[in-house]
């Protein structure tokens, strides 16, 4: 057995077996999460601060060398803090104002063996740590009416998954190590990066935006926004028009729960018109735990088109007292996503374990990468991620 599996063997011993001991105390207590942080005002409004800090140790092995980088961010679902405030304006109108910000000098997007500690810039505060400064204004017959940088309703669409796994493993594979770099079979090391050569389409992101949702009618929500990326960094591509059109379901019948989305965007740029059309579904079966997600997507810049298609299959148990226990295995599959002819593949194996209350996750994720071109090959790499993410 390679080190790296014999780590993830031993991270998911430590997990169940901590998991053991608390359901030989209280198997029947019903555990609750710690209170919000929030200060409700006399006229029900509610003032509430909230983030999360998610860190552990990454392994990865690029096929000759190996290299371990401790308490560093996991990207999949990176550290963060926000505060929000709601408000009744007249009787049937909400108001939601958000302003969240991210801090991850030290993450899996950027470490690699050529920068295994964060430079100093990595520490300043810019454009790129604010996720959200956002209002949203809803009424249950019009809908819900945004105005901010926030969520363009294309955003997340390739992400619907009910397995309980998604903050180490999910359709973006290349979160969990996206910043190392991938070795060429003769041991050169390469400038091709892993979130390069994997990709998730998943719609426009967050941009400055208006966006409008229509209300839910029968589990069925489509959404629309027109936005520009004003908090890049490139200057050139600030005032450049994205557009986008979303659709999404929720719902349950008998045992099973529901869950799916789709969209499809266009960007305008000065040399190209980049189009994507994504969507995922995920399905629960709510007695056994077991659920499936798939998601697909392709995405055409003229030069290239490139697809993906993505499966999970997971069992989400109740098998300690402190919350539940979230297994799941997946595979990617993606064609000319870093160049024509391109091929990218990933596999992975992960365990979550909630306590609830601690309103934290502790989990463990071991993940495969094979990259190759029609004339450039590169060695097989794998990665490990044992960490834990704590919210408020």
């Amino acid at each position: 057995m390679s080190n790296q599996k014999m780590k993830l063997v031993a991270a998911f011993t430590v997990v169940m077996a901590g998991g053991g001991l608390i359901m030989g105390g209280a198997a029947h207590a019903e555990p609750k999460p710690l209170p919000k942080v929030e200060l409700k005002f006399p006229n029900d409004s509610v003032l509430r601060f909230y983030g999360q800090i998610n860190k552990g140790v990454l392994s990865y092995d690029d096929g000759l060398v190996s290299e371990s980088y401790g308490l560093i961010d996991n990207n999949n679902s990176n550290t963060r803090v926000g505060l929000t405030y709601n408000a009744k304006i007249g009787d049937s109108w909400k108001y939601l104002g958000t302003l969240e910000l991210q801090y991850a000098p030290f993450s899996t997007s950027t470490a690699n063996i050529l920068q295994p500690s964060p430079p100093s810039d990595a520490y300043m505060f810019t454009n790129a740590n604010i996720r959200q400064i956002d209002n949203k204004l809803t009424n249950e017959t019009y809908g819900s009416f945004y105005l901010g940088q926030g969520n363009m309703a294309s955003n997340d669409t390739a992400k619907v998954d009910l397995s309980g796994t998604t903050v180490t493993q999910g359709v973006a594979v290349q979160d969990l190590a996206g910043g190392q770099l991938l070795r060429l079979e003769d041991g050169t090391l390469s400038k091709v990066k892993i979130k390069d050569a994997f990709k998730d389409y998943n719609g426009l992101g967050r941009k400055v935006r208006v966006r409008y949702d229509t209300p839910s009618v029968n589990g069925f929500t489509f959404r629309t926004s027109y936005g520009q990326d004003q908090l890049s960094s490139v200057q050139a591509v600030q005032n450049d028009p994205l557009y986008d059109v979303a659709v999404a379901y929720e719902g349950e019948a008998g045992d099973f729960k529901y869950a799916a989305q789709a969209a499809y965007s266009w960007a305008v740029g000065d040399s190209a018109t980049v189009t994507t059309l994504d969507g995922s579904a995920s399905v629960l079966h709510k007695p056994t735990g077991l659920n499936l997600t798939l998601a697909a997507a392709s995405s055409d810049n003229e030069v290239r088109t490139g697809t993906y298609w993505y499966v999970k299959a997971g069992w989400l148990a109740d098998l300690v007292s402190w919350g539940k226990t979230a297994f799941a295995i997946d595979y990617y599959q993606g064609n000319d996503i870093f160049a024509a002819g391109a091929d990218s593949n990933s596999a992975s194996i992960s365990v979550v374990q909630s306590v609830v209350s601690w309103n934290t996750e502790i989990y463990a994720a071991y993940r495969t990468y094979s990259a190759s071109t029609a004339t450039v090959a590169y060695d097989d790499s794998n990665a490990f991620f044992f960490g834990a993410r704590f919210k408020w």
